[in-house]
């Protein structure tokens, strides 16, 4: 946690790491009864990224998402890629959970700062 490993970028399919992520969490995927879409555009997107770094921040992004639905009975991810005007690549996670409380939102980013109970900040 003290160091930063130096990345190692190599070029990723963005396809792929997304259905490998769904793959991975597709048996808490369906005890949850959480849906799930994938949507890349264009579908051979490929990005220059260390492969390590950047699974751990999609899978982080995509386990609080997981998290985030408390009582709701239609549970939904949206996993999209693309690009922007300027030919950037985009990776969001998106859910219809219950959101973050505007207080919690001005916290986000000061390291260690968490609204979970068994949370370290960390992610």
């Amino acid at each position: 946690l003290t160091s930063i490993p130096k990345p190692k970028p190599s070029p990723i399919p963005v396809k792929g790491l997304m259905d490998e992520l769904v793959m991975l969490h597709r048996k808490e995927l369906s005890e949850k009864q959480i849906e799930v879409s994938v949507s890349v555009y264009p579908e051979d997107l490929t990005v220059i990224a260390d492969k390590n770094m950047i699974e751990q921040v999609i899978i982080n992004l995509f386990r609080n998402a997981m998290q985030a639905f408390e009582d709701h009975t239609d549970k939904r991810i949206e996993l999209k890629a693309g690009l922007t005007e300027k030919s950037r690549p985009v990776i969001s996670v998106k859910d219809n959970g219950t959101g973050i409380d505007p207080e919690a939102m001005e916290k986000i980013f000061i390291p260690f700062f968490t609204t979970k109970k068994t949370g370290s900040g960390i992610g």
